[in-house]
């Protein structure tokens, strides 16, 4: 599963950098250093009391803006994508340690003046945590179970030009590490930081050519998604660790209301391996598969759609609530082929992660 998630990741940051649209116009690149400082959501009981610190940690991250006109068309606005890494340090090194996470992104520019610009950043990659979760050496630890573990990432951003090659920048992230299920406990952790930050523009100051706002025309639009995951069974005194197989899909069909607003309704079926092992465990008869309903919400930036689900149990005797949440952030290949992640939450907590494969039509 790690091996196809980088594969996406490479693929999603050649993609990017072989957009040369139908102009000769060079997109600038950027370099920037943020330090960060934040705090941790008491998202559960679990871990409510290991949410009482501070963390703090430093950004690096380096980036392309895209300003052809192919670009452009794409959402009537300009963007920037790039790579990321973030160091974090949360202020309880015997538990919770730190992490080391290398994230890819997409940043649209909603506002442009001469000195100033607004955006949003939308991201995810991996993340290695030096502390987690052991029975013996670190029961406390209810945040993370695996060293390698998944993180997503929402930010805002405001950038005042100081000179021609820098900038200074202000910015709120809001982050969420878990391994998306594969090994228990994964409570995992939200945690907001806030920061200053310097850029620097190689080739100086980024001029964004005027362009012409493209017409909206209304499309409908239908999506199959397939995902998948690993997922253990931790043992007990009756039965040995197990490793478990997660699968499913779901169809969406929608229509688009804005040049980055749209609306979809869907079905979702999951064959959930890890419900499978916990039923026989408890000697029920449940049936572990699972069929849901979808309200959809999507944001579309470019070729990338971060979509918002309300997802409610149709079919499914074995559940722990009736209604979860599913974020999902994919990339349009082609014409047809998409690929992403998703995140399945109940609340607050982090249910599953998992790798997205899907059809446009």
């Amino acid at each position: 599963m790690i091996r196809k998630y980088f594969l996406i990741l490479f693929l999603l940051v050649i993609n990017y950098l072989n957009l040369s649209g139908q102009d000769n116009l060079k997109n600038p690149v950027s370099f920037a250093i943020k330090p960060q400082y934040g705090i941790i959501l008491p998202h559960s009981s679990k871990v409510e009391h290991l949410t009482h610190t501070n963390p703090y940690g430093l950004e690096i991250d380096y980036s392309w803006f895209l300003l052809k006109d192919k670009n452009w068309q794409q959402c009537n606005c300009y963007s920037k994508a790039g790579i990321s890494f973030l160091y974090v340090n949360y202020d309880n090194p015997e538990i919770v340690g730190s992490s080391y996470n290398l994230t890819g992104f997409a940043e649209p520019f909603f506002i442009r003046l001469n000195r100033f610009l607004f955006s949003a950043r939308m991201g995810f990659g991996v993340s290695y945590l030096d502390k987690i979760y052991d029975s013996e050496d670190n029961p406390e630890n209810t945040f993370f179970s695996t060293h390698l573990s998944f993180i997503v990432h929402i930010d805002i951003n405001a950038y005042y030009q100081l000179s021609s090659k820098y900038s200074l920048m202000s910015y709120a992230k809001y982050n969420h590490i878990s391994n998306g299920g594969v090994e228990q406990p994964n409570y995992g952790m939200n945690f907001p930081m806030f920061g200053l930050g310097l850029i620097y523009y190689p080739s100086g100051k980024v001029i964004f050519p005027d362009r012409e706002k493209q017409e909206f025309v209304s499309k409908y639009f239908f999506n199959i998604y397939t995902f998948g995951m690993i997922k253990k069974i931790k043992e007990n005194e009756y039965f040995p660790e197990e490793t478990t197989y997660v699968f499913g899909l779901y169809g969406l069909a929608g229509r688009t209301i804005s040049k980055v607003n749209g609306f979809s309704v869907g079905v979702e079926y999951i064959n959930d391996g890890g419900a499978k092992e916990e039923i026989l465990r408890k000697g029920l008869s449940d049936d572990h598969q699972k069929v849901s309903g979808l309200i959809g919400h999507h944001l579309l930036l470019g070729k990338f759609d971060f979509s918002q689900y309300w997802g409610t149990y149709i079919y499914a005797p074995y559940k722990p609530y009736n209604f979860y949440q599913r974020y999902s952030l994919s990339y349009k290949f082609t014409r047809h082929i998409l690929g992403g992640v998703t995140m399945k939450v109940y609340g607050d907590v982090a249910d599953s992660f998992h790798i997205l494969l899907g059809l446009s039509f």
